[in-house]
């Protein structure tokens, strides 16, 4: 975006030998004019009329040519929308006082053509025009031209151009009714024309003040297309027009209020840049080839000829999908990476393999047990219902305390003989229930956890004091904040006074009073105070994003380790164990932690061994037992699925 910038405000006065020299008067600098009015005595003595005004602009044209006009109001206007900043010029005034001329200009002569080019005169003839006192062709309605502009680059390759728009607009004339003489139709004209004109008023002394959100644009059909010109993205230039004589001197200081109003909007002009996508999808293609041209180049000289760029095909992916199977029996070493292309290949097998690997262990955990999901509790009830775990989830039979159960006995039990005492290190007894996490991390956290645990508090610690610093400093930042808002305010009032009221010297220079030098000094110690407190709030936070990727690493770490730790301390089964351990036939990461509980012995087999244990002494009432045992399976087993038929069919 551009840099905010104020409307430039001119001022053409109408030639006339019935000038009031007395009344008005031009500053030196061709800059200011003054306004002086004669009391009126027939208010009396104490008569409290203001009788002088003075107001800055950016320019007086007074006998002016048409040429100094165009060079002085239009001409950068429109040099910039060469350059791709959209423009607007605005000719304001009262009736009869040279809008449409200084717009349009006269046909009589070449040289004096207004501010519109020749070629737009046949969007002249179609303005309705009237006469009354004032004006013989008193134009009856707001015109509004728009010039389109679209420039491009003579190279055919590039793809940027850019498009402008100058819309020049000559309003129609503010005038007193009463002045005017208008009747009929003429009046109601007129009516419309000073009701748009108010609109237009209102929506710019809105422009003007900060404070206003809402900008009245949509109160009539000239302010809303005026909008993008009077707060949008353009140069904006308003001609006011006024009479050099002292009948008119009433409305000359309607007009010059409305310029002083006018120069309080601002605007943000910016380079309207846009891109043709067919050019810029050919010079893609282009660059591309040209990019893989020199790719082919650089593989010749580097002796890798065989590297292609183009998408894999089915059979290349299958050789990945082996290289990637072989790695993981062990069979091959590496894998020979050659493209970038490759690597994401690589990875995307290894997906693969993981995922086939996955669901062979679930289709053999299916094959072996009825899988029943933990969030399915229609099904949880049924299999409760059959009697085949308990209330707990825990299956019907496991050993709980000194109970006889499903268990399995210890290898060195026998019936009738005493376990040798052995000296050996004894590794602390798994309880039969594992203890809930949160009981389990508290015990990490003072044991195996302790160090980690110290340095996750004390980073923890750092970070609460820096977010607290943090917070103070924020509280005082915006106390600085308001301070200036307020300060501002009242300085942009002081402004806003002075400059409605005209105080200049005659030299142009501004004249500051005591309160308004003072609001500037303080305006500028807190600006000053706010960038010093901003930055050590930067600071800051620069501070608490470092701490906190420390207390989430840290956090991370902890929470890692405590999972393993509480996995092979009370969910893995103890011979599983073995397995995984390095030089085991199981690598990590190859099955789920959840569903390695589930490969050690079914309940048949630990039920078989613990009855050839158990029951020496009666061997033929072995064959009595298994066949009792399966007949009991096989009816929980069909009453469980006829339960989890009935669930799924409500």
């Amino acid at each position: 975006m551009g840099t905010r910038k104020k409307v430039h405000a001119f001022v053409r006065v109408k030639p006339t030998d019935d000038f009031a020299h007395e009344m008005i008067r031009y500053g030196d600098d061709k800059r200011s004019i003054d306004i002086h009015l004669k009391k009126d005595i027939r208010r009396g003595v104490v008569n409290n009329q203001q009788t002088d005004w003075s107001f800055k602009l950016d320019g007086v044209l007074h006998d002016a040519s048409q040429d100094l006009v165009y060079e002085t109001v239009a001409k950068d206007v429109v040099s910039q929308a060469l350059d791709g900043y959209n423009g607007t010029i605005m000719c304001y005034g009262q009736t009869g006082a040279g809008k449409t001329y200084t717009m349009m200009g006269a046909t009589e002569n070449y040289k004096h053509r207004g501010i519109l080019p020749r070629a737009l005169q046949q969007g002249e003839t179609n303005r309705i025009i009237a006469s009354h006192t004032m004006n013989k062709n008193s134009s009856r309605s707001h015109c509004i031209f728009t010039i389109y502009l679209e420039a491009h680059s003579r190279t055919l390759s590039e793809e940027k151009y850019i498009t402008s728009k100058i819309n020049l607009v000559d309003l129609a004339g503010s005038e007193r009714l009463g002045k005017s003489g208008s009747e009929g139709q003429v009046l109601k004209e007129a009516t419309y024309i000073n009701k748009s004109l108010s609109f237009l008023e209102q929506a710019i002394i809105a422009l003007g003040d900060q404070k206003r959100d809402h900008i009245p644009f949509r109160q009539c059909k000239l302010t809303h297309a005026l909008k993008d010109s009077l707060g949008g993205n353009c140069n904006m230039v308003l001609v006011t027009n006024i009479y050099g004589e002292a009948a008119q001197l009433e409305e000359t200081l309607s007009s010059l209020r409305f310029a002083s109003r006018m120069k309080l909007v601002t605007t943000e002009p910016a380079i309207n840049e846009k891109y043709d996508a067919e050019r810029m999808v050919k010079n893609l293609e282009k660059e591309l080839a040209l990019l893989k041209q020199e790719l082919a180049i650089h593989d010749s000289l580097t002796n890798r000829t065989f590297v292609t760029y183009d998408p894999m095909d089915e059979i290349q992916i299958a050789e990945i999908n082996s290289q990637v199977r072989r790695y993981l029996e062990g069979t091959l070493d590496e894998i020979d990476i050659i493209s970038l292309r490759q690597i994401k290949e690589v990875f995307n097998q290894f997906r693969v393999v993981l995922s086939q690997q996955e669901q062979e262990v679930e289709s053999t955990l299916r094959r072996k047990y009825t899988l029943i999901d933990r969030n399915d509790f229609a099904a949880i009830s049924a299999i409760q219902k059959a009697g085949l775990v308990d209330v707990d989830g825990h299956l019907v039979g496991e050993p709980e305390g000194q109970n006889f159960g499903l268990g399995v006995a210890p290898f060195s039990t026998k019936p009738g003989k005493k376990a040798k005492s052995k000296k050996t290190f004894k590794e602390p007894l798994r309880p039969d229930t594992p203890p809930s996490k949160p009981v389990a991390f508290e015990e990490f956290k003072n044991e195996q956890g302790s160090e980690i645990n110290r340095i996750f508090k004390e980073n923890k610690s750092i970070l609460n004091e820096r977010r607290k610093r943090a917070s103070e400093t924020t509280q005082h930042i915006n106390a600085i904040k308001r301070e200036i808002d307020v300060t501002k305010e009242a300085l942009n009032f002081q402004k806003s006074l002075r400059e409605k009221q005209g105080k200049y010297e005659n030299k142009g220079l501004m004249i500051i009073d005591e309160e308004e030098f003072l609001l500037i000094l303080k305006l500028k110690d807190l600006k000053k105070q706010y960038r010093s407190e901003y930055q050590d709030l930067r600071d800051l936070r620069a501070e608490i994003q470092y701490c906190q990727h420390l207390v989430d690493q840290c956090r991370h770490r902890l929470l890692m380790e405590f999972d393993i730790w509480y996995n092979e301390s009370f969910v893995i089964p103890e011979d599983m164990q073995m397995a995984l351990k390095p030089g085991g036939s199981i690598r990590p990461g190859m099955v789920p932690v959840n569903r390695i509980v589930s490969l050690g012995e079914d309940d048949q087999d630990k039920f078989s061994q613990l009855q050839q244990r158990v029951l020496p002494e009666g061997p033929d009432s072995i064959s009595f037992y298994n066949a009792k045992v399966k007949i009991e399976q096989k009816h929980n087993y069909l009453k469980t699925m006829m339960g989890l038929q009935q669930a799924h069919r409500k």
